[in-house]
């Protein structure tokens, strides 16, 4: 499956990302655009192919239907300034966990039930566990191949002809469960 990755994930001085890299410790979210009940009987990841549809590069979408574990609602900052931006929860399909995020409430997701949803893969940073308190669904992964979306490109001021990237791409790790 295709996972998106920020470039600034893999640390400075590690070995460069490359095709039979492993990633040690690594967890998924799935950013849902949709859930709803469990659409399929059998359950796992399938890529979502619409050659129609005109999606934009380097968006693979996925159909992800498992177990939801119980949600959460979720809130930018604390105090006043508080907002709330979803919810967040655990979608086991097989033997892979995921920490859902989605726009709905969490009264909107029944824990112990079947749902699939559409969805797109990204990793986790390290961080986040701590700092949002996700449960510790880290995994070892293997890279089967990878992608680099070039985004923007700016020009150097007074360079004529010279192009510097300014945030140059955006990552997809085609990766593999180590499990």
């Amino acid at each position: 499956m295709w996972v998106h990755m920020e470039t600034w994930i893999i640390k400075d001085g590690a070995a460069e990302l490359a095709r039979g890299s492993h990633l040690l410790g690594v967890g998924l979210r799935a950013d849902c655009l949709s859930v709803g009940p469990g659409r399929t009987v059998v359950d796992g990841i399938a890529e979502l192919v619409d050659p129609g549809a005109g999606q934009e590069p380097g968006s693979h979408r996925y159909e992800l239907t498992g177990m939801a574990g119980p949600a959460a609602d979720v809130h930018a900052s604390d105090g006043p300034g508080q907002r709330y931006i979803g919810s967040e929860f655990v979608i086991t399909a097989c033997d892979q966990a995921f920490v859902a995020r989605t726009a709905e409430p969490a009264s909107m997701v029944t824990a112990g039930s079947r749902v699939t949803a559409q969805c797109t893969l990204s990793v986790l940073a390290g961080y986040e566990w701590d700092a949002f308190g996700l449960p510790d669904l880290r995994s070892d992964w293997c890279v089967h191949r990878l992608m680099i979306e070039h985004r923007q490109i700016d020009y150097v001021p007074g360079g004529p002809g010279r192009a510097l990237v300014g945030q140059p791409a955006r990552c997809f790790a085609h990766l593999r469960s180590n499990v």
